[in-house]
């Protein structure tokens, strides 16, 4: 009942960041299968949940799923993160962009790096969201939760991209993503994003 009067933008923003925990934690090479099972079940959950609570802000279940959502990604993510959030958390500290906001515009740039790395994972991903492809339904989702696809519709300019890079790459949790990244990779993703 708590999170009912929460704002559309906030609650497309911490439901992104909700499956983004899932999503990363799953796709993390580190080997915990008890994290592996609790975020594919939230990957489940939230994919139902997240549009839904969008469109029905009063659904009392859809925002109770989200917050079991929410905490199953808290409880994965022991299992570590990847490079969304190393981004993510540069873009919160050199934009000033809320957390969650920044993980829903970086998620499906950087699944499209991490692919070649995890297809098999992003396969099961995709199976449990119910979707044929899990980047385009990243896509699709952001346009449904009004999640911006490119960072300057936020105020990123391309100027601070060295520090956005330097940042990210400082950050740990990139250090469990599945497919390494290195300075010039955050240097293709902000560009990308941009």
């Amino acid at each position: 009942e708590l999170t009912l009067g929460l704002p559309a933008n906030i609650t497309a923003a911490t439901g992104m960041d909700a499956l983004t925990h899932n999503i990363e934690s799953y796709l993390s090479p580190a080997y915990h299968p008890l994290c592996d099972g609790i975020a594919l079940e939230g990957v489940r959950i939230a994919a139902r949940a997240l549009p839904l609570v969008c469109r029905e802000p009063g659904n009392l279940q859809a925002r109770s799923d989200m917050l079991m959502a929410s905490m199953m990604g808290a409880i994965a993510f022991q299992k570590d993160l990847g490079a969304v959030h190393s981004c993510a958390h540069a873009l919160s500290t050199v934009a000033d962009l809320h957390h969650g906001l920044a993980n829903g515009v970086m998620i499906d740039h950087v699944m499209r790096f991490n692919r070649p790395a995890a297809e098999g994972k992003m396969q099961e991903l995709a199976r449990i969201a119910g979707t044929p492809d899990l980047i385009d339904w990243l896509g699709k989702l952001k346009t449904e939760l009004d999640i911006p696809a490119k960072l300057n519709s936020l105020g990123v300019k391309p100027e601070q991209l060295p520090r956005l890079v330097e940042i990210a790459l400082a950050d740990i949790c990139h250090q469990t993503n599945p497919r390494p990244c290195t300075r010039q990779d955050f240097e293709q993703l902000f560009a990308a994003a941009l």
